[in-house]
């Protein structure tokens, strides 16, 4: 069995190699269109729709597209996303003004995310639920250079590691619970903890020796994210750890530019809001039945 695949998504463009289980992802996500062709190495092409196991995908996507199934639609305007980013920087700079900060903008951004089908999300949460996590967050940072130099070093850097974790984990499940889409049907909640976290932490840590293999570990640690959203949605990322890398090296020379980071900084934050597939609970098990078969 031939573990490389080659396919030619809407644009006309070949791309590959990739495993078989990646170009079921990238049906599932869209980006091979039912007539685009597909190839084992060394095989025949042929349509993508009657390719064995990517025709039960498609045929499935189509009947429950009136169900919600699809990618996040994110829709950040260039400038809007730029100045509140700035905002954010600074407010977190001089600590106090960081819970207000961050509800603004994960809020905003919320705002300008719609589900398939255009259903818009929004956040609801007061300022009493999430200002200690900012704020925790930020003074977590002071750890390391409050005791650099001195014999508690080792430690105090496993105290601050092991505080950004537990506070990121409490962080994101606080957004999953506050979002909510027009106007109602939407209810989540996030199952990881803080061990499966503070695991891929390390991995990519550690990846960070192998110069490129970050971007492939991040892949499969915001899969872990997205497979750990539980409640009436079931999310899933569909990036590459192609389109990590280059996409990151494109946005570091957009900032080393300066001028183009408005740009780079939106395309890159749709990029990535687009690649997370939405299935109410009930599609996605209408879904898998055949890819089980």
């Amino acid at each position: 069995m031939a573990w490389n695949y080659y396919f030619k998504d809407r644009s006309g463009a070949q791309n590959g190699p990739v495993s078989l289980e990646e170009l079921v992802t990238l049906a599932k996500s869209g980006r091979v269109p039912p007539e685009g062709l597909v190839w084992a190495e060394g095989g025949e092409p042929q349509a993508a729709a009657s390719h064995p196991a990517l025709a039960g995908i498609f045929a499935q996507i189509a009947s429950a597209s009136a169900t919600g199934v699809g990618p996040l639609e994110p829709s950040f305007p260039v400038w809007g996303l730029f100045w509140r980013s700035i905002v954010l920087l600074f407010a977190f700079a001089f600590i106090l003004p960081a819970p207000w900060a961050g509800l603004w903008y994960y809020r905003w951004l919320a705002e300008h995310v719609a589900l398939p089908g255009g259903r818009r999300l929004s956040l609801q949460s007061s300022l009493g639920e999430c200002w200690y996590l900012f704020v925790g967050l930020i003074l977590v940072e002071f750890i390391n250079p409050a005791f650099a130099g001195s014999r508690a070093q080792g430690i105090a850097a496993i105290v601050a590691l092991a505080l950004s974790v537990y506070l990121t984990v409490l962080l994101i499940g606080w957004f999953c619970r506050s979002l909510r889409a027009e106007p109602n049907g939407l209810s989540l909640d996030f199952a990881g903890g803080f061990w499966g976290y503070l695991g891929w932490v390390l991995l990519l840590a550690i990846s960070m020796l192998t110069i490129i293999g970050w971007a492939w570990v991040l892949k499969y640690m915001v899969r872990w994210l997205c497979a750990n959203v539980t409640g009436t949605h079931a999310f899933e990322f569909v990036g590459t750890g192609w389109d990590f890398l280059w996409r990151t090296l494109v946005l570091a020379l957009a900032i080393g530019f300066i001028l183009p980071i408005p740009w780079a900084l939106r395309w890159f934050a749709e990029w990535y809001v687009s690649q997370i597939v939405v299935t109410p609970r009930a599609a996605s098990a209408a879904i898998a039945q055949p890819l089980a078969a």
